[in-house]
């Protein structure tokens, strides 16, 4: 949520406020209450320019595409602390005790209150109620104070940063700028913050495409750290110590390109195209288990002067300029020729950002640059492979010691956990036990024995709460082993805590609510629970082409999705009952919850009878719609009343139970027998008490039938089926059903976001990719 931007050209630009406007507008996605740019030429003198508006129609508003300038510090606003106005829009600017500093923040900075209070008395002139206006007031606060016993100002601002953070709580990103001296100071302490590096620019951003789209020269930037920059260059510190440690962080060519991040024009979200990107992202995760693409494959089946390769690569990878790579290309195109005969017709390496640069630098040698993606995917593939094979073997002898498969992890991967339990135990005969940090910390630590393996799940590797939980059973001193699926192979549960590492291989994901990084998951898991069956005997089987039944279920669901988010974006809550498919039905209403930010439940459908079934029939939980309802009966008489305040109430009792409305039940099964039989009984159970029915199921007459007819004397009963791709298997289901859900999520939220809007709710906080309250990494407490 939100955004921050920093920016400093080597020269000044009468162009700067085009460059700052399609900075902001890139961040539109992470915020639309405010838009601010603060804009300095080559004075002191700082132009501010902010107010209440998306950042496509404030910028041109506003003027703030025409101004000149060499410096530029910008940011767009998700609202949390202080109200939507003018005010509490970023940036903030500051002239109370170390002169004139100015800045912005991403992120949320937790102690806002009691930091105001304390600036307040210190004799800061506070203007607003942002956490923004704080992070700004209280590194100049800490500046006043070293500035005044040092001359080296840039030495003083990084004591005052690493002071400020101390006492800022929260997670966020920050840039700060020093007028006088002319320096920024962009700050990682949780939010996402991205820093390339351009040939005549710097540039600190929150979204990784806006960067990519101007440089592919990035500085890798780990939560803890900040960079000091200039028209002069950069330098990267820790915050700790007493000025800031200073690290060597040269750029890096950047493995991804702007299009890879961006989002594309056909899509509305990030949610949307990533769950349209699930397809691709496990075809590529399948990789791991089938020896790569063909190209690959046929590499492995060559012979190559390895060595030389691999020397030539790491030349390529250190030029980020694309002159330099072109020339450098050139000059050893010779000696790469052979790749050439690779004939690689699919790009699917880590690297094949550089490998597409190469081929459009010097199309003439486009056969070679594809035949070096191909010799990268196949190390790679055989590298994870043997992580695939080890684990493999782990999980086997943790079977033979009787030790236990704890399969550890927070949100959804937990439910990806809970669905790999079935999938093991179908596939390999093999019990798992998924279990969530603080069940292992509460229930398990001080049962944890010799023999038992750790499988650790995270998209970012930086989850504090699964860290935390690995640490310890390490300080157990028992022999147990622990292998990390994670996206993000740098991070600190990959490089730190992990004996064996699997990467998901789902690339880069924007939206805050997991979607491929999820289906990644269950792809892992299932490649894993077939292989290990393989390895202790059971029968050969095929893994199915699960991308292509995620392709079709996306196809064929979108209109009865379509249809039952109509019904049911507004509902207040609802409960998803699933058979045999609970990871599924918790994974759901985790999406429901986060996107479309009603109550939702997933429960295992035989359990709603033992209790949550006391919501069906008359009820007062209301939503939007039972409330239009009942003001527009107000409106009706309310202006004759002679007394409004007991009209008011007598029309609550009058109209209270027309206000009701039937509960909406998801049913989730798969197509066993046994488990369809078992839907039908519950959805006949429910439906006579007062609950509204979608069904995510394969076809079935039996189902569709008990689900479709009306009880007696329920003229308005609603029913929606979403039929999924025929498989005639469950595992499969848990694919399918889940791409349904994500869908039905996506909708919901489009269809309540354009309600909120459209009656102008403030700060609402429904977005499918940015929703209230959550983010993209947890690493706090």
């Amino acid at each position: 949520m939100c955004g921050v931007l920093g920016l400093v050209s080597a020269q000044p630009r009468d162009d700067l406020g085009e460059i700052a406007g399609s900075l902001l507008e890139a961040l539109q996605y992470r915020g639309y209450d405010s838009t601010g740019a603060a804009i300095q030429g080559e004075g002191e003198a700082v132009t501010l320019l902010k107010d209440v508006g998306a950042p496509s129609e404030v910028i041109h508003r506003l003027g703030i595409v025409k101004q000149a300038g060499q410096i530029f510090c910008g940011q767009v606003r998700w609202a949390t602390f202080g109200a939507v106005d003018q005010a509490n829009a970023q940036p903030h600017v500051v002239r109370c005790k170390a002169g004139l500093l100015y800045g912005a923040h991403n992120g949320n900075v937790t102690n806002t209150d009691a930091l105001k209070a304390w600036l307040t008395a210190e004799g800061h002139e506070v203007k607003s109620d942002n956490d923004g206006e704080m992070v700004v007031h209280t590194i100049e606060h800490y500046f006043a104070e070293e500035v005044g016993a040092a001359t080296d100002r840039g030495a003083a601002m990084r004591r005052a940063i690493v002071r400020a953070c101390e006492r800022l709580e929260g997670s966020f990103a920050a840039v700060m700028v020093d007028p006088i001296t002319r320096v920024l100071y962009a700050i990682k302490r949780g939010s996402s913050l991205y820093f390339g590096v351009g040939e005549d620019f710097w540039l600190a951003s929150s979204d990784l495409s806006s960067v990519l789209a101007r440089t592919k020269a990035l500085v890798a930037l780990d939560v803890g750290d900040f960079v000091e920059f200039s028209a002069k260059g950069h330098q990267v510190y820790r915050l700790d110590g007493a000025s800031g440690t200073p690290l060597d962080r040269p750029p890096v060519r950047s493995r991804l390109t702007a299009v890879d991040a961006a989002l594309q024009p056909r899509f509305k979200t990030y949610m949307e195209q990533e769950i349209h990107a699930q397809p691709d992202a496990i075809r590529d995760a399948l990789r791991l288990f089938s020896g790569g693409s063909a190209a690959a494959r046929r590499v492995a089946e060559s012979s190559f002067d390895e060595p030389a390769i691999e020397e030539a690569l790491e030349q390529l990878r250190s030029e980020y300029e694309d002159a330099s790579l072109r020339a450098r290309f050139l000059e050893l195109a010779p000696s790469l020729a052979p790749l050439a005969a690779v004939q690689n017709t699919e790009w699917s390496s880590s690297d094949q950002a550089l490998f597409r640069d190469l081929e459009r630098l010097a199309p003439e040698h486009a056969d070679t640059a594809r035949g070096l993606d191909a010799f990268v995917e196949h190390h790679e593939v055989r590298a994870l492979a043997l992580g695939v094979d080890e684990t493999v073997q782990r999980m086997r002898d943790a079977v033979a010691r009787h030790g236990r498969i704890v399969l550890c992890c927070c949100g959804t991967s937990f439910h990806a956990a809970k669905a790999a339990s079935l999938f093991f135990a179908e596939l390999a005969g093999v019990e798992v036990t998924p279990l969530l940090p603080g069940e292992l910390r509460g229930q398990h630590a001080k049962t944890v024995r010799d023999g038992d393996l750790l499988v650790a799940v995270s998209q970012s590797g930086e989850t504090k709460d699964l860290i935390d939980a690995i640490d310890l059973v390490r300080a157990t001193g028992r022999d147990v082993g622990c292998v990390a699926l994670v996206n993000n192979v740098n991070s600190t549960l990959a490089q730190e805590k992990a004996d064996v590492v699997i990467p998901l291989r789902c690339g880069p994901e924007i939206a805050v609510p997991a979607t491929k990084s999820f289906l990644n998951q269950l792809t892992i898991f299932y490649g894993l629970a077939h292989r290990l069956g393989l390895a202790m005997g059971r029968p050969k089987t095929d893994v199915p082409d699960l991308p292509e039944l995620v392709r079709q279920t996306i196809e064929q669901t979108l209109p009865a999705v379509d249809a039952a988010s109509a019904r049911h974006h507004l509902a207040p809550s609802m409960h998803i009952l699933a058979t045999r498919l609970l990871a599924v039905a918790k994974e759901g209403a985790l999406k429901i919850r986060e996107v479309v930010l009603n109550h939702t439940e997933g429960f295992e459908g035989s359990e709603f009878k033992h209790g949550p079934n006391t919501i069906l029939g008359f009820n007062t939980l209301f939503g939007p719609a039972q409330v239009e309802r009942l003001l527009a009966t107000l409106a009706d008489g309310i202006g004759s009343a002679e007394n409004p305040a007991a009209y008011i109430r007598g029309a609550l009792e009058r109209e209270l139970e027309s206000l009701y409305a039937d509960y909406p039940l998801v049913f989730v099964t798969g197509p066993d027998r046994r488990d369809v039989d078992l839907t039908i009984s519950q959805i006949h159970t429910h439906k006579i008490r007062g609950a509204s029915v979608v069904v995510i199921a394969e076809e079935d007459e039996r189902l569709r039938a008990a689900a479709m007819q009306a009880p007696a004397g329920k003229d308005g009963y609603l029913c929606d089926y979403i039929a999924l791709p025929k498989t005639g298997d469950t595992l499969q289901t848990v694919f399918s059903s889940s791409v349904a859900l994500q869908l039905l999520a996506l909708r919901m939220s489009e269809r309540k976001l354009a309600y909120l809007d459209g009656i102008g709710a403030p700060s609402h906080g429904v977005h499918p990719d940015v929703p209230k309250n959550v983010s993209k990494s947890i690493t706090v407490d």
